[in-house]
């Protein structure tokens, strides 16, 4: 749920509890002192009913319905009832439906007898002051809902354009491409506030990377000198006869780490080239000549694997570096050779939109997270890769404006490249 979303159902739950506990309250005290006003009338009446007995020692004359109320006179012959005021209906015969009244019952003595006396008002007038109090409550409960959703539905959202707009903006910030990410100020200082430690924290993230990225290419530039040294010592050794009778073993373990060693090295130094755009995309190849060139190069691996290459290619021409499509399609191929199993089957499909290669695999579905991160290898795969290839076919990709896809369809696992042809 979105904050606004949140915000506005708080705001008018709020709204509408605060509003009804007010009407409700406004209800009852307006009744009561409307009540009020009308047994003062009603004690006026009784008080005049009294002092005329007290001059004349007799009851005053009864005259119906005049000024909206009703007096009558009940001869008792107990004490005198106590003075009481109570509401209640009666049948409104002239508008056919029940209605308020408000009632004085008290008691009176006038020549020698005893009476109850019953001064009635009628109290629709209050209850249909009411009424309207409720009406233009509930109105003015509507009223103010609306205004202020449509108020917070309009504020709001200008008042969090910025937040949305830095979000836009950290979600294209590339740390790769190594520009400074561009936040403007809002006038808000919370949001200038969260602008202004994003900045810092990207300029920090770009120093870091710098720094990592230097020592990586030195560090693999470093190391070429010292492998080509124990490269040609270790085959010095292999033609040592006699030395290799005895350390056969142990020399062919030397070899192959410094192979495994040599190709991590040149995959680091192929990176570090990338990431610091040291390839022109100047070129226009022919992409369907390299495809079919590297799978003729490993047609005789596939063939004593027994797996069945499919190839569905079109001629497509491409602005890009030749080197660059030729470490695309080998690293693709050969990861599709590596981990497929015996008698499995590669599809390789070009197009001047996609190209494509599905493989069959030992291995299920890969985790998409994951696939593209540096030195990431399944747990059940071979130990010869170094987890760099699918890495750097992703950096290329990138740094070419091609966008690589993943799935696993039917049992294949399929790598697509969106092309963007010459």
């Amino acid at each position: 749920m979105k904050l606004f979303a949140k915000y506005n159902r708080i705001n008018i739950v709020a709204t509408m509890l605060v509003f009804v506990a007010g009407c409700v309250a406004f209800y009852f005290v307006l009744r009561y002192v409307l009540l009020r006003q009308l047994d003062e009338s009603l004690r006026t009446e009784q008080t005049e009913i009294l002092f005329y007995i007290k001059e004349h020692n007799q009851l005053p004359e009864v005259v119906s319905d005049a000024y909206n109320q009703r007096i009558t006179y009940t001869e008792i012959k107990g004490p005198l009832p106590p003075v009481t005021y109570f509401s209640e209906k009666y049948w409104d015969a002239k508008e056919n439906e029940q209605e308020w009244e408000r009632k004085l019952v008290f008691g009176i003595t006038a020549a020698g007898k005893n009476y109850r006396a019953t001064v009635t008002k009628s109290q629709m007038e209050t209850e249909d002051l009411l009424q309207m109090v409720i009406i233009i409550g509930a109105g003015m409960l509507a009223l103010i809902m609306l205004a202020g959703y449509v108020i917070n539905s309009i504020v709001i959202k200008r008042l969090w354009k910025p937040f949305y707009k830095t979000i836009q903006e950290v979600e294209q910030y590339q740390l790769a491409k190594q520009q400074p990410i561009q936040l403007p100020a809002s006038g808000i200082s919370e949001f200038d506030l969260l602008n202004q430690r994003l900045t810092s924290m990207t300029e920090k993230a770009q120093r870091d990377y710098t720094v990592v990225k230097e020592f990586s290419a030195n560090a693999a530039h470093e190391m070429q000198t010292p492998l080509a040294v124990i490269q040609s010592n270790t085959e010095a050794l292999i033609q040592d006869e006699q030395v290799l009778q005895k350390h056969n073993t142990s020399i062919q373990t030397i070899e192959q780490s410094v192979a495994r060693l040599t190709r991590l090295n040149q995959a680091l130094l192929l990176l570090a080239r990338i990431e610091n755009r040291q390839f022109l995309l100047n070129e226009t190849i022919q992409f369907d000549a390299i495809v079919k060139q590297r799978v003729e190069e490993l047609m005789e691996l596939t063939a004593s694997e027994k797996i069945n290459f499919q190839l569905q290619l079109t001629p497509v021409a491409v602005a890009f570096n030749h080197h660059l499509a030729d470490i695309i399609v080998s690293n693709l191929l050969n990861n599709a050779i590596r981990y497929n199993k015996e008698g499995g089957t590669i599809i390789v499909e070009l197009t001047p939109e996609r190209f494509t290669i599905s493989n069959t695999s030992v291995l299920p579905a890969l985790e998409t997270g994951k696939l593209t991160s540096r030195f990431y290898r399944h747990p059940n795969t071979k130990p010869d890769g170094n987890g760099l290839g699918l890495s750097i076919v992703n950096q290329v990709c990138e740094m070419a404006g091609y966008v690589l896809h993943y799935a696993y369809v039917n049992g294949l696992h399929v790598f697509s490249i969106a092309l963007k042809t010459a």
